[in-house]
């Protein structure tokens, strides 16, 4: 196995740990007979499967499980609008009456 294929990898998953995770489920799937979606005869399944990671081999909802939230979506979220308080400085502006309360 390449070492610098883990690079690769955190291209695709920036965290170590989900790349473990996902890298160690691919891996199980092969070992199972899964079908590699990569043709690299004499490669251990966990080579297998980080190659495949690496190569992109993989749809965003595949491996969305293993991805934080802030991962999942590079959209940003719009920041909260400010008003000015009492004292004459910035204060977080009262939420709309249509956002959700969530418990």
């Amino acid at each position: 196995m390449d070492p610098l294929v883990v690079f690769d990898c955190q291209k695709i998953v920036p965290d170590r740990f989900a790349l473990t995770l996902a890298a160690v489920a691919r891996s199980r799937a092969l070992n199972r007979g899964a079908q590699p979606r990569l043709e690299r005869p004499g490669e251990s399944t966990s080579g297998c499967a980080l190659n495949e990671i690496a190569a992109g081999a993989f749809a965003p909802e595949e491996l969305a499980p293993f991805l934080s939230r802030g991962q999942r979506s590079l959209a940003l979220t719009a920041p909260s609008p400010l008003r000015e308080d009492d004292a004459g400085g910035l204060a977080l502006a009262s939420p709309s009456p249509t956002s959700e309360t969530l418990h």
